[in-house]
Parts: structure tokens; C-alpha cells; sequence
């Protein structure tokens, strides 16, 4: 099985850049994390982990794909 790992540090910067993203907070209000979970899922042989929105909040096409981008940006600033 393929690991990797992210440093718990790593993970409290990430959930601060998106506590302070001005878009998510309009889209989830605030703590934007409040409304975002970690999914841990075993899938062919691997656990992927991936963060989502809990779906206490709809989102349309347009906030569903700003919510991935602003995601994929934060989490790649911050593991590097």
C-alpha cells in the first residue's frame, strides 16, 4: 500500500487558509471547517483521504467547482 503523509502542522495550516479564504466563508460562513469534513475511504487498496463539505450547505455547479479549485490550491501550497 502506497503512504503518505501529512504532517499535523501541515494539516492546522491548511484548515486556517480555509477558515480565511474570503469565498469560502461566504459560500459556508464561519468556521468555513465547520462545514468541511476529511473522508477517509479504502479503495483499491489504498486509503485515500480527501477533504469535502458535509452537505449542510447546497452548492451549485459554479460553488462546487471554486470550492475544489480553492481546496486543491490551499492543500498544494501547503504540503510542498
Amino acid at each position: 500500500m502506497k503512504r503518505v503523509g501529512v504532517r499535523m502542522d501541515k494539516l492546522a495550516r491548511i484548515i486556517e487558509d480555509l477558515n480565511a479564504n474570503e469565498e469560502l466563508r461566504h459560500i459556508f460562513g464561519e468556521p468555513v471547517s465547520g462545514n468541511l469534513a476529511i473522508i477517509a475511504e479504502y479503495s483499491d487498496g489504498d486509503i485515500d483521504l480527501r477533504i469535502e463539505e458535509t452537505g449542510t450547505i447546497p452548492l451549485g455547479d459554479m460553488e462546487s467547482r471554486r470550492f475544489v479549485e480553492i481546496i486543491d490550491r490551499v492543500v498544494l501550497t501547503n504540503i510542498r
